[in-house]
């Protein structure tokens, strides 16, 4: 399957956002593996680092069926302020804020993103897309079990945790989604950013975003906390 050339330098863009976020998945996961006490634990970790590395293979070989080279930069400024979150939990041997980070929050938007990619993609690369999106969803629900468990305990402690990670975290996944580039060029994206152009694969950042935080707020309701809360979370996030 090759893209016709117009389109192809846009996909080019969309899977190496997509492959860097599934690398820098790989770096938590290992990171988390490292914190964890329980053999299982440890396993479980280094199996889902393993996964996302697969992904990111994944997405570098749909790029080589359409004839161009997928890079990815887990040093770019959004991706590495996630990573930076992240790593907050870990010096803090935090693990349920390790789960929340990336369960919650950047699954929500691998989830939603992946799932609307492979609707619209063509052939190989939107099967691609989709079957990921479908693996990343069920990795969520282990997890799930384990907040919800946590919840339980001290709910209010929990939400309180899940807020301040929120206002870090979705604040810097929002701006990478937001209709505009406030903060300059991406580092990720080869040339200029990709999002005006996403129109021509039938895709928009605000449909991209708005998916996301549909997923990421139907996620939170799963944990139990009430939704008139989120809501206004959500409604303090950049656009």
């Amino acid at each position: 399957m090759l893209l016709s050339t117009p389109s192809a330098p846009i996909w080019q863009d969309v899977l190496a956002q997509a492959m860097t976020g599934e690398l820098v998945a790989a770096m938590n996961y290992t990171s988390l593996s490292e914190i964890c006490d329980d053999p299982e634990e440890v396993a479980d970790a280094l199996e889902h680092a393993q996964g996302e590395r697969g992904h990111a293979a994944a997405f570098a070989a749909e790029g080589r069926k359409i004839g161009v080279e997928v890079s990815n930069n887990v040093d770019a400024k959004h991706w590495k302020q996630l990573r930076e979150a992240f790593m907050g939990c870990i010096s803090e041997r935090d693990f349920i804020g390790c789960l929340i980070v990336q369960e919650i929050m950047l699954e929500s938007f691998a989830v939603a993103s992946y799932a609307r990619v492979g609707k619209v993609a063509p052939g190989s690369l939107g099967k691609t897309f989709a079957a990921i999106a479908a693996e990343e969803e069920g990795h969520v629900d282990h997890a799930m079990a384990i907040l919800r468990a946590e919840r339980a305990l001290d709910a209010r402690r929990f939400d309180d945790k899940v807020y301040r990670l929120h206002l870090d975290v979705m604040t810097t996944l929002a701006k990478m989604l937001a209709k505009e580039c406030k903060d300059g060029h991406c580092e990720v994206c080869r040339a200029s950013c990709v999002k005006p152009s996403l129109f021509e694969i039938s895709l928009s950042a605000a449909e991209l975003r708005g998916a996301s935080l549909q997923q990421y707020l139907r996620t939170l309701d799963q944990l139990g906390i009430p939704g008139e809360v989120t809501l206004a979370w959500v409604a303090q996030l950049p656009v």
